[in-house]
């Protein structure tokens, strides 16, 4: 048996995994995080809607992840992907500029945006793009006309 679907079972967890902590973790501080979305000064007025729906959707996609049923789950993959493309954006922006502030990864007090907070997103995207790739799951099968 080839240990690909098991890697691919793995990489799944753990994304999705990530994306509910963090968004339980944003939850619990929502004006804190607004905040600190705005602290990457790319869009400071929309921080506060951000802040109200992103820890939901993180938490949504994330069970989409692990739980859903493939079609489903390849929904939320492609979203994750979208999701972790606009991170690693944001943190290599605010890196580039070299602003100093808390990345708001995790909620508050993730700690400062350094090379291995650019890194670790960067990861994300590339894990995300490995789940698009080779995520076969189970497909429903079709019966011959």
């Amino acid at each position: 048996m080839s240990p690909l679907p098991f890697a691919v079972f793995l990489v799944r967890l753990t994304i999705g995994g990530l994306l509910v902590v963090a968004g339980f973790l944003k939850l619990r501080a929502p004006v804190a995080f607004a905040t600190e979305i705005a602290n990457y000064q790319l869009f400071p007025s929309v921080a506060p809607y951000v802040a109200a729906t992103l820890p939901l959707v993180e938490i949504l996609i994330g069970a989409g992840l692990i739980l859903f049923p493939r079609p489903w789950r390849r929904a939320a993959e492609a979203v994750a992907l979208g999701l972790t493309v606009v991170f690693a954006s944001a943190v290599g922006s605010a890196y580039a500029r070299r602003i100093d502030i808390d990345c708001g990864c995790f909620g508050t007090g993730g700690g400062a945006i350094n090379g291995l907070t650019l890194l670790r997103n960067v990861a994300l995207v590339a894990a995300t793009v490995f789940l698009l790739r080779f995520d076969r799951g189970r497909a429903t099968s079709r019966r011959p006309q």
